[in-house]
C-alpha cells in the first residue's frame, strides 16, 4: 500500500476533517478566517491521518470524535508553524509567502494564539480529560523543544543525544499523542496505547530527521519552504552535527568559520553540502531516520494484520520516502 492508497481509504474522514478545520476557523473578526483559508492550502495532514488510522485500527467507529481530535492536532501544529515562522523570519511556507510576510508578525502570532484557544474549546466540548491531558502534554513538550533549540544557536558542540531529545519534544510529541488518541477512542488497553504512542514518537523523530535533510539537499520548489534556513538561523541539526563530529581539524575550522560568520553565502552553503557528501553525513541522517521507522514498525507486531495496520505502516514508510 502506498501513501496515495492510504489517502483513498481515509477520503471520507479527511473530507470531514477539512470541513471541521474550515468551520472552526470561523470568526466575526474577518482577518482570522482570511488567514485560515490561506493556511488551509498545502500540507499533508500527517497528524490528523495518524489519528484517523489509529482510531480505526483500534476499532473506533461510533461517532466523530476522531474528526474533532484531528482538527485539534492540526490546529496545534499550525499554531506552532505560525509562531515558528515569526521567530525564524521565514518567507516561504508550503510553497507560498508565509503568513507573517503577508499580514505581519503580530497577525501571525495572534492567529496562532486563536488556534490554540480554539483547540482548548473543541477539547472541552468533547469532555474527554485523557485526550485533553495528552494534547496538553504534547503542547508543553513542543514549547520546551523550541526553547531548547532557541538557547543553543550556532552551538556546533551540541551532542546527537541532545538534539534527538529536542526533536522528540518539538516534533515527535504531537505525533505520539495523535497515535495514542486513537487507542483512547477505541478504549484499548494501556499497553496498546503505549505501543501506538511509541510508534508515533519514532515516526515523529524520523519525520524531523528527513526534514533536517530537506534543508540541505531538497529542491526548494518541491518542499514548499526555503532551503538553507536552518544553518543561516543557527539551527544545528543532525546532518551538521554528524559532519562536525567526524570532520578533520582543518574542515572543522572551516565549518566553524562558515556557521558563525552570520552571513552565509551560496558559495559557503555549497561548501557545507560538499563536506556533508564527503563525510557521508547525509547518508548517516537518512539511515538514522530509517532505523527509527524500522523500530516503529516492529513495535506494532502486537496488532493483528488488517487494512488499517497496513495503512499506518505505510504512513511510516512514506515519512522516509518523501521526494526531496
Amino acid at each position: 500500500m502506498d501513501f496515495g492508497e492510504v489517502l483513498s481509504i481515509l477520503k471520507n474522514d479527511l473530507n470531514k476533517v477539512e470541513a471541521s478545520i474550515k468551520e472552526n476557523f470561523q470568526s466575526d473578526v474577518m482577518l482570522i478566517p482570511t488567514i485560515g483559508n490561506y493556511l488551509s492550502n498545502g500540507g499533508k495532514r500527517i497528524r490528523p491521518i495518524l489519528i484517523l488510522i489509529s482510531s480505526r485500527l483500534c476499532g473506533y467507529n461510533n461517532g466523530d470524535k476522531h474528526i474533532t481530535y484531528s482538527c485539534v492536532a492540526e490546529f496545534i501544529h499550525t499554531a506552532t508553524l505560525l509562531h515558528d515562522d515569526v521567530l525564524d523570519e521565514a518567507e516561504i511556507r508550503r510553497g507560498s509567502p508565509a503568513a507573517n510576510m503577508r499580514w505581519g508578525n503580530e497577525a501571525s502570532v495572534l492567529v496562532g494564539d486563536f488556534l490554540l484557544s480554539r483547540s482548548l474549546t473543541m477539547m472541552a466540548e468533547v469532555k474527554d480529560t485523557r485526550a485533553i491531558f495528552y494534547f496538553s502534554e504534547a503542547s508543553r513538550k513542543m514549547v520546551e523543544g523550541e526553547v531548547l533549540e532557541m538557547i543553543n544557536p550556532f552551538n556546533l558542540n551540541i551532542s546527537e543525544e541532545k538534539y534527538i531529545d529536542i526533536i522528540k519534544r518539538k516534533t515527535a510529541s504531537l505525533m505520539s499523542a495523535s497515535c495514542r488518541i486513537g487507542a483512547i477512542l477505541g478504549k484499548r488497553l494501556s499497553t496498546e496505547e503505549d505501543t501506538l504512542s511509541n510508534f508515533g514518537a519514532k515516526v515523529g523523530i524520523a519525520f524531523q530527521l528527513v526534514d533536517d535533510l530537506f534543508d540541505y539537499i531538497a529542491e526548494e520548489g518541491k518542499i514548499g519552504k526555503e532551503i538553507g534556513k536552518d544553518i543561516t538561523k543557527g539551527k544545528i541539526t543532525l546532518p551538521l552535527i554528524h559532519l562536525y563530529n567526524n570532520a578533520s581539524q582543518k574542515d572543522r575550522k572551516l565549518i566553524e568559520e562558515i556557521v558563525k560568520s552570520g552571513d552565509i553565502q551560496d558559495e559557503d552553503f555549497n561548501k557545507i553540502i560538499d563536506l556533508m557528501k564527503r563525510y557521508r553525513s547525509i547518508d548517516y541522517t537518512m539511515d538514522k531516520a530509517r532505523v527509527y521507522i524500522k523500530e516503529a514498525k516492529e513495535g506494532m507486531s502486537s496488532f493483528n494484520d488488517s487494512l488499517y495496520l497496513n495503512a499506518i505502516l505505510s504512513v511510516a514508510d512514506y515519512i522516509v520516502e518523501r521526494d526531496m
